[in-house]
């Protein structure tokens, strides 16, 4: 099975950048494309699955109270001052 063909434009600017990429790695435009492409998609991915579980955490009432996590955070930075007039 033959694989999908994509085709998009892109600026000049970033077409050279991937040139002198291929060039300096001695690897095709193709080969950079993908590695990007697969990347990203895997990234986007992962995003919109979490998403999706945090939706349906607050759907089934799994929440945690906005005092709680300011308190969370405004304790990890008091300790991550703390650690630096250490230093």
């Amino acid at each position: 099975m033959a694989s999908p063909v994509l085709s998009f434009r892109v600026e000049e600017g970033l077409a050279q950048q991937l040139d002198l990429l291929a060039a300096a790695t001695d690897r095709d435009r193709q080969y950079h494309l993908k590695r990007a492409l697969v990347r990203y998609v895997e990234a986007e991915s992962w995003h919109l699955q979490a998403i999706s579980e945090g939706i349906a955490d607050a759907d089934a009432g799994n929440l945690t109270d906005l005092d709680a996590v300011k308190a969370k955070w405004a304790k990890r930075a008091e300790h991550r001052t703390d650690r630096q007039s250490t230093e």
